[in-house]
């Protein structure tokens, strides 16, 4: 081996930067319906939930029928969100002169991955934390059990599953990392007070409970401040098959962007919903700098149409 072989051995980069930020599996298709919306179409939603009583009479013994005026729903327009990353850029001396020349490629793939949470956040703080934006105007509270100090996890899922169950099954359990934590660990910490047996994880699955952790952070702010996507103690169960309403009881919808928008944004165009620009050089930072840049955007929505299959609990007060 020559000299020029050898300095190619030495210099062979092993691995690649490693991101602590998590590329989280947005499960939206877990708990929402997902729609695409045309370039310029409304999309709207009934204001209210039809909470009108199942009413059937005897037949009256003079043969009347009773009559009772209804009135057919109000709808409101859903407003669309538009999110957008910030401009972020590499100068074209780092990228020629360093080894690490996909820095551009990463910077794209925490954008897509950065979205991804932001709309998982959302979602999860809108079923935290009610308002007639997202809920129907007269059913904006959720349905949440109460955790009181004695009792245990066990407990509190069970009365979630019992406040749902009447309007689906199918459930998925959205937990933050400590209630998790608890959910793996419930066996051993308890095996000194058990009466009986209750393996826990197994026992969620015979009763249809799938678990699924919700993990990472995002920031919304432009100090890169970051915040959790759901709470270490929160739990949030939703029933996805509904027995009184079409569907997931969330809907989640993107705005489409047509190919001719996205060539004169200049834009790579994921599933056609969401926009990754590379910018080309130079790139305008306080002056022109000779730098590649990428940033990326997106428009979406979405609402709660069933929140009776939602059921939501802290379990600050037993972790």
């Amino acid at each position: 081996m020559d000299y020029k072989e050898v300095s190619l051995e030495i210099s062979k980069l092993i691995g690649e930067p490693v991101n602590p930020q998590l590329p989280v599996p947005v499960e939206l298709a877990e708990i929402a319906d997902t729609f695409t919306a045309e370039p310029g179409e409304h999309v709207w939603r009934y204001q209210n939930i039809d909470d009108t009583a199942d009413v059937i009479l005897d037949v009256d013994s003079a043969g009347l029928i009773t009559p009772k005026k209804r009135t057919p729903l109000n709808d409101v327009e859903l407003t669309f969100k538009g999110l957008n990353s910030k401009l972020e850029y590499v100068l074209v001396e780092d990228v020629l002169n360093k080894v690490d020349t996909n820095a551009l490629a990463r910077r794209k793939e925490s954008i897509s991955r950065g979205m991804d949470k932001r709309e998982m956040k959302a979602i999860l703080d809108a079923l935290v934390t009610p308002s007639n934006v997202y809920f129907p105007h007269n059913k904006v509270t959720n349905n949440e059990v109460t955790v009181a100090s004695g009792d245990d996890l066990y407990d509190v899922i069970m009365a979630m599953k019992h406040k749902v169950e009447d309007y689906g099954d199918e459930y998925v359990l959205l937990v933050g990392s400590a209630v998790k934590e608890a959910i793996d660990t419930f066996d051993k910490d308890n095996v000194a007070s058990f009466n009986y047996n209750i393996n826990l994880m197994s026992r969620l699955r015979e009763v249809g409970i799938n678990v699924l952790k919700i993990f990472g952070k995002v920031s919304a702010v432009d100090a890169e401040t970051e915040v959790a996507l759901l709470d270490a103690n929160k739990l949030i169960l939703v029933a996805k098959n509904s027995r009184v309403a079409e569907g997931k009881p969330i809907k989640f919808v993107r705005r489409r962007i047509s190919s001719d928008i996205a060539q004169m944004m200049g834009a790579d165009v994921d599933s056609a919903q969401r926009a990754v620009i590379v910018h080309p050089t130079p790139v305008q930072d306080s002056g022109n700098r000779l730098a590649f840049g990428v940033y990326g955007y997106e428009s979406n929505i979405f609402c709660v149409t069933n929140p009776y299959a939602i059921v939501y609990a802290d379990a600050s007060v037993i972790l």
